[in-house]
């Protein structure tokens, strides 16, 4: 499937992978496949071993690397004491696209970049039926994933972690964590999820974030904190805390409505540290609106409630005394 490259709005970033997607021939996704399989092995992938999995012969794959190496997909290295190579970021977007598109995720995806992190950038998409939705690409390798902690249980026994690895393992759990809770909450929907990257839902808002503090009224903003609070409390209690609840991770819809968006980090109930990551979210909530806006709240009264649910959620809520 050829794919096509959309002209928006004001570019904010490009998607190399898109700049150089057209140039790529079948032998060049089947050496980076074998770049990215054997990277489980191997912190430099040896020539030998890509030409094997690519089924070519090393000259072949040597010059087909290079042309790889000249447009960011992977990078070389020779002091080794042997010749390697590692796939970079854009070299996994391009495998991540390709899969989307060979299985009708999307036919098309613009380089307008609609949402940007520490650890993600978002991009439009468009369906085979021209449908507008969110392409979601994590980056962990970009800075240091400081919150691994939460991950711990997936990294038991193993003794050779790439960043590749990491960015997928957090699609893995936010595409998890959407299709747990958008039947129940308002999230966005998920569609598809491969390696690094989530398609989900398109919808049309603006990040609480991104407003300037006089863009809403003290009585505007309470009611906005009022709507996540109710939607938050539902959420814990069908037994999940977001566990990096903030402004940033609260998107105003066009119809006035609030969505819960950013879910990589979350935490089941059932785990006892969710507790300690609960408080701390609704005390950043709290303070954010507070400082912002001058929506005051007492933290106890909203705390017990939340506490509550906590519990519920555990099914300890008769013997929390």
């Amino acid at each position: 499937m050829n794919l096509q490259t959309l002209t928006g709005v004001k570019m904010v970033s490009k998607l190399i992978a898109l700049e150089v997607y057209h140039n790529l021939k079948d032998i060049d996704f089947r050496i980076l496949r074998g770049v990215e399989l054997n990277m489980r092995h191997h912190q430099w992938v040896p020539l030998e071993d890509i030409a094997k999995f690519a089924r070519t012969d090393v000259e072949t794959a040597s010059y087909r690397l290079g042309k790889l190496d000249n447009w960011m997909l992977v990078r070389r290295r020779s002091d080794i004491g042997y010749i390697g190579y590692q796939l970079t970021i854009h070299g996994y977007d391009v495998l991540a696209i390709r899969a989307f598109a060979r299985k009708g995720v999307i036919e098309a995806i613009s380089q307008t970049q609609i949402g940007v992190g520490k650890e993600a950038d978002v991009y439009v998409g468009i369906t085979p039926q021209g449908e507008k939705v969110a392409v979601k690409f994590n980056r962990i390798g970009r800075t240091s994933f400081t919150r691994i902690k939460l991950y711990r249980r997936d990294f038991i026994d193993k003794h050779h972690i790439s960043w590749l690895y990491i960015s997928r393992l957090v699609a893995e759990r936010e595409h998890e964590a959407l299709q747990l809770l958008s039947p129940i909450a308002k999230v966005p929907k998920p569609i598809a999820w491969n390696r690094h990257a989530i398609v989900m839902e398109f919808i049309e808002g603006v990040e609480l974030s991104e407003l300037r503090d006089d863009d809403l009224t003290r009585e505007e903003a309470e009611d906005i904190l009022n709507k996540v609070l109710d939607e938050y409390l539902k959420i814990v209690r069908f037994g999940i805390v977001h566990s990096d609840m903030s402004e940033f991770n609260i998107v105003l819809t066009e119809d006035d409505d609030i969505l819960i968006i950013d879910w990589p980090q979350y935490l089941p109930t059932a785990y006892p540290e969710s507790l300690e990551y609960l408080r701390r979210d609704i005390s950043v909530l709290l303070n954010a609106f507070h400082r912002r806006w001058r929506v005051k709240k007492d933290f106890s009264e909203v705390w017990n409630e939340f506490y509550e649910a906590w519990l519920e959620s555990r099914g300890e809520k008769d013997n929390k005394d």
